[in-house]
């Protein structure tokens, strides 16, 4: 893989010109992550921790191939999922 995507919050030490350039340098591409609104931010549910606990470590050569494994971890955790859990997933926004 030539170059790694970072998804960060809006948090200032993330956010300063320094840490900008870095990634720059680097050759990284920084994700937006959006302004914070309960109603909009999916990394509040219980799915995203989830799902980066299944995924942590690993490398991937294209977004396609991030985007298959991730999709077979939604579907694992929500076939696998106790009500509560399926409750957080169904409250995802739709978009």
């Amino acid at each position: 893989m030539d170059s790694a995507i970072m998804l960060h919050d809006n948090a200032r030490p993330h956010k300063a010109e320094c840490v900008r350039q870095l990634l720059q340098r680097w050759g990284w591409e920084e994700l937006e992550h959006p302004p914070y609104s309960p109603n909009i931010s999916p990394c509040d549910f219980d799915l995203i921790p989830k799902i980066k606990e299944q995924i942590r470590g690993r490398r991937f050569a294209t977004r396609e191939n991030i985007a298959k494994v991730v999709c077979k971890q939604v579907t694992r955790i929500i076939h696998g999922a106790t009500n509560a859990e399926a409750d957080s997933i169904q409250r995802l926004p739709h978009r």
